[in-house]
């Protein structure tokens, strides 16, 4: 991995004596990005982005990579959808959306989206099964496949009872909450945000970066085929922030629902696909990163200081990198 770099310290010089205030604060903000940007030099691409009020400011803003597991929060989101339109409710067992699944009968959509569903991370016999590629570890998973796994899996938690982060869960909302996926997330969040990049597939591949397991290491995009839900999407660093920034100006009930606290345990807190932390200046910020097999992301927003940050590199296994580099970022804002 590369080493950390120190971040460049943002000058504004004699810019604020003679700019208008709405100039001197774009100024600062593109300064601010540049410096972490610089962080971030080691990788082959890499873009950070971050607004504040109704500034924003991105470098390689409409680069598209995958966002990986950043997907969880569009689950959230429109499983807070379909309770706002009255298709489902948060206590809806998921045996009723997916009939014939092999699942707990306790196990609720609420719990998938807050991960207390007590199912496992990865289902059981995926890691063993001979189709497996490692270099695209669910491409092979389909839904008979899927239902052969669930029949070997384990619940490791009473549903309800305490947090355990699972990709499964998370891709089982999704299919119980629609089928076609993409469509959804198209129809209900993307386009009404106008998100022009977040989707199933790239929308224009002259912005698409290849993702890479090391430096030097190219390798193919994951595919997440009938578990969609837990990480498939492409997005830009611009898609993210134009995400978090809907949660905080004049935010739909979806979204208010979906960033409410759904579960604590008194350390971990959750929303529907949204974690809750604390930083010294921010003060509470809701968050989410993700990863695949050559690209490693992070988003976050601070609701009290209407700040967000996004940041994406192509290499696997980088996401303390791109974390450190966002979180800086929200501090200085």
């Amino acid at each position: 991995m590369p080493s950390r770099r120190s971040v460049l310290a943002a000058t504004l010089g004699g810019l604020a004596l003679t700019a208008t205030p709405a100039l001197a604060a774009e100024s600062r903000l593109k300064s601010l990005v540049d410096s972490q940007h610089a962080r971030l030099a080691g990788f082959q691409t890499a873009a950070i982005g971050a607004f504040r009020g109704r500034d924003q400011y991105a470098v390689n803003g409409d680069t598209i990579f995958q966002i990986g597991s950043i997907t969880k929060t569009f689950t959230g989101v429109a499983l807070a959808t379909a309770v706002c339109r009255g298709r489902v409710s948060l206590d809806d067992r998921l045996t009723k959306h997916l009939p014939g699944f092999p699942v707990s009968e306790a196990i609720t959509l609420k719990q998938l989206a807050t991960h207390t569903s007590g199912l496992p991370r990865l289902p059981t016999g995926l890691l063993t099964d001979p189709a497996l590629d490692v270099w695209d570890p669910y491409a092979h998973i389909t839904e008979a496949k899927l239902i052969e796994y669930l029949r070997m899996t384990q619940l490791i938690a009473e549903p309800g009872s305490k947090y355990e982060y699972s990709n499964l869960g998370a891709g089982l909302l999704g299919m119980a909450l629609n089928r076609d996926y993409g469509t959804m997330v198209r129809d209900w969040i993307a386009r009404p945000l106008r998100l022009k990049d977040t989707g199933l597939t790239v929308t224009d591949p002259r912005r698409k970066v290849q993702g890479y397991y090391d430096k030097d290491m190219p390798v193919p995009d994951w595919h997440m085929s009938v578990l969609q839900g837990m990480g498939a999407l492409y997005g830009t660093v611009n898609d993210l922030l134009r995400f978090t920034h809907a949660h905080i100006k004049d935010p739909s009930p979806a979204l208010k629902l979906a960033q409410r606290q759904h579960f604590t345990d008194g350390t971990t807190r959750v929303g529907l696909g949204w974690h809750f932390g604390s930083l010294p200046r921010s003060g509470e910020i809701i968050w989410h990163n993700g990863g695949t097999g050559g690209f490693s992301s992070y988003t976050a927003f601070s609701p009290s200081r209407r700040t967000g940050v996004a940041a994406i590199v192509n290499r696997f296994n980088a996401a303390d990198e791109a974390q450190a580099a966002a979180v800086e970022l929200l501090e200085a804002l």
